[in-house]
């Protein structure tokens, strides 16, 4: 990637969307919900999924679940109800390899349709599964919470990116998560300096393996995801 390509990454970085895994978009989403899309309430879960496929329902709630457990302790309003969009196509902008997004502005939340994620072939340097779809809702639903905990404060791409990606890798299982890891070796961030808008406009999932291995070292991991969502770890870069 030459400099220029990755100023303007990084910029990207500093709007106001996320993509899991892959790179942000310009603005706004634009894309509409798809069409005879039904909202299904999650059973027992402050979490909703708007989709055409009712059958990939309860796989998606287990995602938003997954999300909502690892994150419990994180202050926020005990009515919000997080809504998936699970979508067929995801706003123009962002990366073609792009499986799902967030707007903070809006809190929008969208995800690929699990059928059209499976056409992928490999994430994560493994080949693509239910399980691995599971953990981009999961990836995206963290952004979300972080984003109604936040409300109008800022926090730089980083480290949204890096509580995102520790809450999917956290809650993916084992055999998931340990083939991903070996198929991207690597000993993680050595200081939290690393944990920067340029290492993740440069390669979000080598930032997305690096940053769980370094939570993982942490002695408190909940205490540091905490200093990461107050902006005490990543400062916020300037306009």
């Amino acid at each position: 990637m030459s400099p220029y390509a990755s100023e303007r990454a990084v910029a990207w970085v500093r709007r106001a969307v996320f993509a899991v895994g892959v790179g942000l978009a310009l603005g706004a989403p634009a894309v509409a919900a798809p069409a005879q899309a039904v909202l299904h309430a999650c059973p027992q879960l402050k979490a909703e999924v708007l989709t055409r496929q009712p059958t990939t329902v309860a796989e998606a709630c287990a995602g938003a679940a997954d999300a909502l457990g690892f994150l419990a302790w994180l202050p926020r309003d005990p009515e919000e109800v997080i809504r998936v969009e699970l979508v067929a196509a995801l706003p123009s902008g962002l990366r073609p390899d792009a499986v799902g997004c967030y707007a903070r502005g809006s809190r929008r939340l969208m995800v690929l349709e699990r059928d059209l994620f499976l056409q992928r072939g490999m994430w994560f340097a493994i080949p693509v599964s239910s399980r691995l779809w599971r953990a981009v809702i999961a990836h995206e639903v963290a952004h979300a919470l972080v984003g109604c905990h936040l409300k109008d404060r800022s926090l730089a791409g980083a480290a949204h990116e890096y509580v995102a990606y520790v809450t999917m890798f956290a809650t993916l299982d084992e055999s998931t998560r340990m083939a991903a890891l070996a198929a991207m070796p690597g000993e993680g961030f050595g200081h939290d300096a690393e944990i920067n808008d340029f290492r993740y406009a440069f390669d979000p999932m080598r930032f997305g393996v690096d940053a769980f291995r370094h939570w993982l070292s942490q002695p408190d991991g909940r205490a540091y995801l905490m200093s990461v969502i107050r902006g005490s770890i990543v400062p916020e870069m300037p306009p």
